[in-house]
C-alpha cells in the first residue's frame, strides 16, 4: 500500500507540473531543431523518456551527461541511424571513456541530412527549365566532448558543450551558420525500486542568424527536462522498469512522456511509449520497440529497434548498436 501511494504521488506531480500539455506557442522559431531528436532507438521506443536512465551506455553523452559515471567496463561506444522524413537522414554516435573514480569522459555527435531537393528560383519555380537537374542539400551537426563525475555515492552531475552548425550546399548562395551550445544534468539515485530521478538543461547558447543584412535570429532549442524512472514491481521472470519526463520545450508549453520497458532474463526487451503533448491528430503518437543484448568475452552488445508512429507524417524506424568494452 505504501509503495502504491508513493508512485501515486509521484504520477500525480508530474501531471501537474506538465498542464497544460497539448498548447502550442511559437512551433518553427528555434533553429538547430535536430538537437531535440532522439539519439538512439531505445530512447525513441521509449517516447524519449530517458533522462533518469542509468544504462545507456555511450549515449549518456548525448542524454544525459550524468549517466556517463555509470558506463561499466573502461568505456561504451554507440551508433544510432534513422531514415527520416522527406528522405531525411537521421545520425548519431557517441563515445564513453571511463576515469574511474575520477569521473568519465566522452563526445558525441549528431546529424540531420536533407538528401537531395530540388533548386529552383523566382523565374524557375517548377524546376524545369534552368535549374533542372539541379539539387542542393541542407546539412545539420553538433559535436563536442563532455565530462561526468560522481560527487556522491547517489549523485552525479555532468555537462557538455557542442559546435553547432546548419548550412546549405548547391545553391548559388550557399550559407553555413555556427555557434556552441551547452547541456548540463543531475541524476540522483534510490535504493528503493531501483528509483532514479534526472534532470537535464539542453542546447543553451547564443542565437543564430540565417540572414546577414537583418537583425532577425532564431534562437536554439533549449530544453529542461526533469523525470524519474524506477522499477515498482517485483517480476517472477524478468524486469519491468516505468519511467515519465517532463519536457518545458522554448517553443512549446510543458509536454509529458511516458515509457515501460520489460526485459526477460536480461537478454531480450520489449518497449512502448507515449508523448502526450504531440499525440493525437497533431503529431506523434505511440512508439514501440524491442532489444537485445548479449555478452562476448569482455563486450557487452546491444541491439535496440524502435517504431514510432506519426498521424500526418510517415511512420518512423529507428536502429542502434552499443558496445561496451
Amino acid at each position: 500500500m505504501k509503495s502504491f501511494l508513493r508512485w501515486s504521488v509521484i504520477a500525480g506531480l508530474l501531471l501537474t507540473f506538465a498542464v497544460p500539455v497539448h498548447a502550442v506557442e511559437k512551433r518553427g522559431t528555434a533553429a538547430a531543431k535536430f538537437l531535440t531528436l532522439d539519439s538512439n532507438a531505445r530512447i525513441a521506443g521509449l517516447a524519449s523518456s530517458a533522462s533518469s536512465y542509468t544504462d545507456l551506455g555511450a549515449f549518456a553523452a548525448l542524454t544525459n551527461q550524468a549517466g556517463m559515471v555509470f558506463v561499466e567496463g573502461n568505456g561504451a561506444v554507440g551508433v544510432s541511424y534513422t531514415k527520416y522524413f522527406a528522405e531525411m537522414t537521421l545520425f548519431s554516435a557517441a563515445l564513453v571513456w571511463s576515469l574511474g573514480d575520477n569521473g568519465a569522459i566522452g563526445v558525441g555527435i549528431q546529424s540531420l541530412l536533407s538528401g537531395d531537393i530540388p533548386f529552383t528560383t523566382a523565374t524557375d519555380p517548377t524546376h524545369l527549365f534552368a535549374t533542372a537537374g539541379k539539387n542542393f542539400t541542407v546539412t545539420g551537426m553538433a559535436i563536442g566532448p563532455s565530462y561526468a563525475r560522481r560527487l556522491t555515492d547517489s549523485f552525479s552531475v555532468g555537462g557538455s558543450a557542442k559546435f553547432v552548425s546548419e548550412g546549405t550546399s548547391g545553391t548559388t548562395t550557399d550559407r553555413n551558420v555556427t555557434t556552441f551550445a551547452f547541456d548540463a544534468g543531475t541524476i540522483y539515485t534510490t535504493d528503493w525500486h531501483k528509483f532514479r530521478i534526472g534532470a537535464t538543461f539542453q542546447n543553451f547558447g547564443p542565437d543564430m542568424q540565417f540572414i546577414l543584412d537583418s537583425n532577425a535570429k532564431q534562437t536554439l532549442p533549449t530544453t529542461f527536462r526533469i523525470g524519474f524512472a524506477g522499477e515498482p514491481a517485483t517480476l517472477p521472470v524478468g524486469s519491468v522498469m516505468v519511467s515519465a519526463e517532463i519536457w518545458k520545450l522554448r517553443e512549446f508549453d510543458s509536454v509529458l512522456n511516458f515509457g515501460i520497458e520489460y526485459w526477460l532474463n536480461d537478454y531480450v526487451a520489449s518497449r512502448v511509449g507515449w508523448k502526450a503533448g504531440y499525440s493525437g491528430s497533431e503529431d506523434e503518437g505511440v512508439s514501440a520497440g524491442a532489444g537485445f543484448r548479449f555478452a562476448q568475452g569482455v563486450y557487452n552488445i546491444t541491439f535496440d529497434y524502435a517504431y514510432t508512429q506519426f498521424t500526418l507524417l510517415d511512420d518512423l524506424h529507428r536502429i542502434s548498436v552499443g558496445l561496451n568494452f
